[in-house]
């Protein structure tokens, strides 16, 4: 008996000497910086097992934290299993204080392993003089009164707008500079700032110049946006990020040459340093526009604009149409211009033709025509006038509203030269009567008075139709079956191929339910559903994930696959009027989302085909 106790105590004593032996820590590369700088967090988690677990990371307060990856060691000496994972995170500061960050901790087999916090002291942004200007490209110097850098020795970013206070619907152009003294590793990836209350515009095309700051020399790019504000307020524009990758050949050629056996096999090849900056939020007030002179026709236009029309003839018989294009061009958000008053004509009826847009960016800023189309036919002989034509907008540079007027145009309307009583009006009961016949013709058989001949039936089995069907059945079901199992596991498995086939099914019911909002008049939910229906159908079509779907990149994958350039304009222009939809919903009305709703389905449909 004491024997088997004996042995029980050593099978006890192996067991605990092979116990999983795991180990968590965690540092940071500094103690203290500034909220200029940002602070690299490693988790090291080590073990006697093949699997590390991923570490619970808290939540970690005035910080923002991203991922930067994992390196992994393994080793076997003597059929021991040894590992290191290593987790790395960036953390840029909100606010200056005292933190403290973690405790960090994994959970294992039932077991809980814990790391010590770390504290970490964050000091106000140090401030720093700017150098001179230094140029090689054409002059140029942005007005940095409101930027608000975020400075460092090898790169650092900063925006800025040219005014803080403004109108409604007035532009603020907001400014992205990139300061860069030494290469990147990749292409830097840019989150534009978020503008909630602004209709935004991109300004292309990017500005490159050379910028010499506290004897550094950076080359800077510059990404502008125009920025209308849709109403009074203050309103905060969030910050901009830039993740970026610093070449670091120093790391590349300091590791010692042995090194490469016990680290990560891929990290040789590792020659970035990640980084990621953010800068602070822009406040900017919007002030509304003044009650003092606004007019009675005022519709919310700012800027600086000029109007004229024309129409195609000045004599027209009746009944026969007659063209209006009225011409609003200038400086201001173009896309949101709303068509000028026009009086009452008697005897005509007035038809709205659509609208057309033109848009210029010269200068980085806003600027070019919208035409608006009518129609007017005239309906008894005499003559009428069109106008005059009166516009109102809000000048920004006046600090006034201004009224301008296009002269009125005179139309002769002659007697139609065909009277309609001389017209046929039998037409139609001709053809139903040639219909009535030749259906009546069909339906009569005749009765046959030949004798019908009689053949001999061969009795053989296999040739039978219906034998030879139903022996073929079988068959058939097997294949059918067959497709139908090679079909379900693809679905289960191509995520892609998935998406792409319940793609027509989800933006058809995104299309009803929009149908269902036209008769209740909700415009900004109809125009919402909308966009949701087209982009996310072009997205699943092309599996791209739905959170990172963007106008420009739908665009480039539809070109990437042939598709033609009259229809990605058509793509462009629904999302732009869903946009503008969304923040000047009062300018439309139920024929406006019914011509919408045909256009998502054409273009559906027409991406059905090509895709």
């Amino acid at each position: 008996m004491k024997y088997i106790v004996s042995f029980l105590l050593l099978l006890s004593l192996g067991a605990i000497c092979y116990a999983d032996d795991i180990s968590i820590s965690a540092d940071v590369d500094k103690r203290e910086l500034t909220l200029d700088d940002q602070v690299t967090l490693t988790v090291t988690v080590s073990g006697s097992v093949s699997n590390i677990p991923q570490p619970e990371i808290p939540e970690i307060k005035g910080f923002t934290a991203y991922s930067s990856g994992r390196s992994q060691n393994l080793s076997i000496i003597n059929g021991q299993v040894s590992s290191s994972v290593t987790f790395t995170y960036i953390l840029v500061p909100n606010n200056t204080g005292e933190y403290t960050i973690g405790p960090f901790s994994i959970n294992y087999k039932g077991n809980t392993y814990s790391a010590d916090a770390v504290n970490i002291k964050v000091l106000p942004r140090t401030s720093q003089p700017q150098a001179p200007v230094q140029q090689q490209s054409q002059p140029y110097e942005p007005d940095t009164q409101n930027a608000q850098p975020q400075r460092g020795k090898e790169i650092f970013i900063e925006t800025y707008v040219d005014k803080l206070r403004a109108y409604v619907n007035e532009q603020i152009t907001l400014t992205f500079a990139l300061y860069q003294a030494v290469n990147l590793f990749d292409n830097p990836v840019y989150n534009a700032p978020s503008a909630t209350g602004f209709w935004t515009e991109d300004m292309p095309p990017q500005k490159k110049y050379y910028k010499v700051v506290n004897g550094v020399k950076y080359l800077v790019t510059e990404i502008k946006t125009a920025l209308f504000a849709t109403g009074p307020g203050e309103f905060t524009i969030g910050p901009a990020r830039l993740e970026a990758t610093l070449e670091d050949m120093d790391r590349f050629f300091s590791q010692n040459t042995f090194d490469v056996f016990s680290q990560d096999p891929f990290s040789m090849f590792k020659r970035g340093k990640p980084i990621i900056l953010a800068t602070d939020p822009i406040k900017a007030e919007i002030i509304p526009l003044p009650e003092q002179n606004k007019p009675l026709d005022f519709k919310g236009d700012v800027g600086s604009f000029d109007i004229s029309a024309n129409i195609d003839k000045n004599t027209a018989e009746e009944n026969q149409p007659v063209s209006l294009k009225i011409q609003i061009k200038g400086k201001g958000n173009i896309k949101t211009i709303s068509p000028p008053s026009m009086p009452d004509i008697e005897g005509v009826k007035l038809y709205e033709s659509g609208s057309s847009e033109n848009i210029s960016k010269e200068n980085y800023v806003v600027q070019g025509e919208k035409i608006f189309e009518k129609m007017i036919i005239p309906k008894k002989p005499g003559s009428f006038t069109i106008g005059p034509i009166g516009y109102s907008y809000f000048d920004p540079g006046l600090k006034d509203y201004v009224k301008k007027t296009v002269n009125p145009e005179t139309v002769e309307v002659l007697k139609s030269k065909e009277d309609a009583s001389e017209k046929p009006v039998s037409t139609r009961d001709e053809n139903l009567y040639k219909e009535e016949v030749r259906l009546l013709k069909n339906d009569i058989a005749y009765i046959k008075t030949s004798s019908v001949k009689l053949a001999r039936r061969n009795n053989l089995l296999y040739r039978d139709k219906i034998f030879l069907l139903i022996n073929t059945l079988p068959l058939l079901a097997l294949g059918l079956l067959y497709l139908y199992d090679t079909h379900r596991r693809r679905l289960e498995t191509d995520s892609g191929y998935a998406r792409s086939l319940r793609a027509r099914g989800s933006a058809s019911r995104r299309l009803r339910s929009a149908k269902a909002m036209i008769s209740k008049n909700m415009v900004k939910e109809f125009y919402t559903e909308i966009h949701k229906a087209v982009i996310e159908y072009v997205a699943d079509k092309l599996n791209i994930p739905h959170p990172s779907i963007t106008k420009d990149l739908l665009e480039e994958k539809l070109r990437g696959r042939g598709i033609e350039e009259d229809v990605i304009l058509k793509v462009k222009a629904l999302f732009d009027e869903c946009d503008m939809a969304r923040f000047a919903s009062a300018g439309f009305t139920k024929e406006d989302m019914l011509k919408t709703l045909n256009e998502a389905e054409y273009i559906i449909a027409g991406l059905q085909r090509r895709i």
